[in-house]
This record gives structure tokens, C-alpha cells and sequence, in this order.
């Protein structure tokens, strides 16, 4: 099949608002996921700070679901990144074939696209790494409450409560 020059600017244009349209969607269900994983992990930090002293076997097995949780949430965010870079690479040829990055093109001096957005390079505060690094704070938090030891004030509280309730327990009655 042969495609007029019309027909494929039609295919480009459409490929890349497809690539866009991806690009968003990635970027949505990675955030998303990492807001779900902090949700569990703010009920998790709940109840290990309400919590009296753990014994070693369940801080063994908290530690090891903390753990797996981890090492499964990063593989999933990294296959999420893997997919949103083989789609900006897509990106970047389609842009390249319409000349968004070509000066005079479209505009007297200048280029739709500056320079900078064809390239593909990783850096540490990229919306991927952000969210990993955050993720590691997480589970650091998590591990951090799971091996701290119960303090003996929460303890105290929790007595005094009682002691202050069997007391207006019995001045009522």
C-alpha cells in the first residue's frame, strides 16, 4: 500500500497523540499505585504504633511481608518505567519525523520542541525515581516501627485510662 504525503503527516500526527495519550496513562496508573501502597502502609504504621510489644517471630514475619511488598512494588513501578520508556522513545521518532525539533520549520527562529525533550537520559529526580525514592522511605519507616521497642509511656497512658474509667465507673454508680 502507498501513503501520500498527506496521509502519512495524518498517521505520524495520529501516532503521536496516541503516544501522549500513553505517556499520561503510565505516569497515572504509577502514581496511583504508589498512593495505594502508601495507604496500606499508613494502616500498617497504625497498627504497629498502637500496638504493645511484638514478639520476634511476628517481627520476623513483618519484616518479611514488609520486604516482599517492597521488592514486588518496585518491580511492578520499574515495569511501568521500562513501558513509559520504550513509548518516549517512540515518542521522540515521531516528533523528529513531523521536525518539531527542527528550527523554522513552523516558526521563523525557533522549534516547536526544545531541544532537551529528545532526550531520553535518567535522572535521579525523574517522576519514576521520585517515586521509588519515596517508596523507600516507606518501607524504611515500616521496618523502623516493626524493631522499635513499645514505649513504656504508651503503656502508662493506657493504664492511667483504665484506672481514670473504673474510677468514674464507680462515682456513677
Amino acid at each position: 500500500m502507498q501513503l501520500n504525503e498527506n496521509q502519512k503527516f495524518q498517521v505520524m500526527l495520529t501516532e503521536l497523540q496516541e503516544r501522549y495519550q500513553a505517556s499520561h496513562k503510565i505516569r497515572e496508573r504509577s502514581v496511583q499505585f504508589t498512593l495505594w501502597i502508601s495507604g496500606m502502609a499508613i494502616g500498617l504504621g497504625w497498627l504497629l504504633i498502637s500496638q504493645a510489644n511484638l514478639l520476634n517471630s511476628q517481627r520476623f514475619a513483618l519484616t518479611l511481608l514488609i520486604l516482599a511488598l517492597f521488592a514486588g512494588t518496585l518491580y511492578f513501578i520499574w515495569s511501568l518505567r521500562s513501558g513509559f520508556n520504550n513509548n518516549r522513545n517512540t515518542l521522540i521518532r515521531c516528533e523528529k519525523a513531523l521536525g518539531l525539533y527542527d528550527a523554522d520549520l513552523y516558526m521563523k527562529g525557533f522549534s516547536i520542541l526544545p531541544s532537551e525533550y529528545r532526550g531520553t537520559k535518567i535522572k535521579w529526580n525523574d517522576h519514576f525515581c521520585t517515586l521509588c525514592v519515596w517508596l523507600i522511605i516507606v518501607a524504611v519507616a515500616l521496618l523502623i516501627l516493626t524493631w522499635s521497642p513499645a514505649h513504656s509511656d504508651r503503656q502508662l497512658n493506657t493504664q492511667t485510662k483504665i484506672e481514670q474509667m473504673k474510677k468514674e465507673g464507680n462515682s456513677n454508680g
